[in-house]
């Protein structure tokens, strides 16, 4: 297939995440095919989910941390 933009170039194919993606290795365009776009975003808000999950339990787990005076803040910045 050619490159709806350069006319005469090639796509090259690519495979991320599962996905074929053709591109233009001229003008860099990428091209999807039909539905394309929607399993990469469905694959991205998948990851993004797993992530918050993540961070949420390592929240949980995270022992409160003793605040710290003001006046030790002065100090530690004259003791440098």
């Amino acid at each position: 297939m050619k490159c709806p933009v350069c006319k005469d170039v090639t796509l090259l194919m690519t495979e991320k995440k599962g996905i074929e993606i053709d591109y233009c290795p001229e003008c860099r365009g990428i091209w999807l095919d039909r539905g394309e776009l929607e399993k990469l975003m469905e694959k991205e808000e998948t990851k993004i989910e797993e992530i918050e999950k993540k961070v949420n339990r390592d929240k949980r787990e995270e022992k409160p941390r003793k605040r710290e005076s003001f006046l030790s803040e002065i100090f530690e910045i004259f003791g440098e």
